[in-house]
């Protein structure tokens, strides 16, 4: 059940962008049941080493998510109904961290982080380190854990981990700051998707009384702002190779100024408007737009407009929602993407990634407080 004592905001007066409240009481109750229905999905798909299903390269990166989705509504490790679960599933993304600092079930396995991996391993890699170490950062920060000597020490290594891997060597200036793949792949060096999940990483770690440089997320929000294509009014997977934004660029280009405290930015407000021409009402589809993904596009735009403020919340939370919960299924979870190459990840990844989106609102997370 979402904690009252975290309920959604309202502006206290005009002119201020701090979101409103866009659902009536009964809304709100209809949100609140279908989060309870998800969480049960969730809890009933947990595997007994605490995982939650998927394809194995995509761990623990997909648990991460869940724990989450659990915390994003108030279930916190070692606390209440879910408790007991959310700790084996901390004890499981902790086991999966290699010598090299990395996070992930699947990786360079050595002392050092190697490049010479699979192509498929080194994009699973990137992401499973971030969110995974993000996780645990939330974990730590909010002392809901009473692992905290282990889940100090993995981050710690995990911070290493990320630094080392922002100062690869960049082919092209315009990529410097950012984050790619484990594997070398293609003219890129940087994205927007990997890259704002280490700018969330980072600024949980921060948040919690980590050693951050400043510089590197100084470097990293320097490369978000290249990231935004002004022909088309909206952040881009990648720079200068011309590729046209997706919802989920564009979100995840909003969230990460948000976290840097550059809510109002020119470029955050202007994509916050492009947004508004692609709305989530029909599910599960890509509306043409370049390797578009519904749920994790609904992710990064429910974080990132809850970010931006009022007016863009208010118009964008409500019709989004409507869909959401029309299309969850009996058993609490909703579908796998229909994103043919991620689809293979499965309905606890899209469900948790639908519970986080819900949950936005909440504040319930410290890294999404906004």
């Amino acid at each position: 059940m979402i904690r009252e004592g975290a309920r959604r905001t309202t502006a206290a007066r005009r002119g201020d962008d701090t979101p409103r409240n866009p659902l009536s009481p009964a809304e709100w109750q209809r949100v609140d049941a279908a989060v309870n229905r998800g969480l049960v999905f969730l809890a009933s798909q947990q595997q007994p080493d605490g995982s939650f299903p998927t394809m194995p390269h995509a761990q623990p990166g997909v648990s991460s998510l869940c724990a989450l989705g659990f915390m994003a509504h108030g279930h916190n490790p070692g606390d209440g109904q879910y408790g007991e679960q959310l700790d084996r599933t901390i004890d499981f993304i902790l086991s999966c961290q290699k010598p090299n600092g990395l996070l992930t079930l699947y990786g360079p396995e050595g002392p050092r982080i190697t490049r010479n991996v699979s192509h498929e391993i080194g994009v699973a890699a990137a992401y499973n380190h971030a969110i995974a170490s993000l996780t645990l950062c939330e974990v730590y920060g909010m002392g809901r854990s009473k692992r905290t000597a282990p889940i100090e020490q993995v981050i710690n290594k995990s911070i290493v981990a990320a630094l080392e891997m922002q100062r690869w060597p960049k082919d092209a200036g315009y990529d410097q700051g950012g984050w790619r793949y484990v594997d070398n792949f293609d003219q890129s060096d940087s994205d927007l998707s990997v890259t704002g999940w280490y700018i969330m990483f980072l600024r949980s770690a921060r948040n919690a009384g980590f050693n951050v440089p400043k510089k590197a997320i100084d470097d990293a929000i320097g490369y978000v702002r290249r990231s935004f294509a002004r022909d088309y009014g909206a952040f881009s997977y990648t720079v200068g190779t011309g590729r046209s934004p997706s919802r989920g660029t564009a979100g995840a280009g909003i969230l990460a100024l948000g976290h840097a405290g550059f809510h109002n930015s020119f470029e955050a407000q202007r994509t916050g408007q492009w947004l508004m021409q692609y709305s989530f009402e029909v599910y599960n589809d890509n509306l043409g737009l370049d390797r578009d993904r519904y749920h994790y596009s609904l992710f990064n735009c429910c974080q990132g407009m809850y970010q931006l403020g009022s007016p863009y919340w208010e118009q964008f939370f409500p019709r989004t929602v409507r869909t959401v919960l029309d299309h969850q299924m009996a058993d609490g979870s909703w579908d796998a993407e229909s994103y043919q190459r991620d689809r293979p990840f499965g309905n606890s990844y899209t469900t948790a990634l639908v519970l986080l989106s819900l949950g936005a609102p909440n504040q319930l997370l410290p890294v999404f407080q906004r």
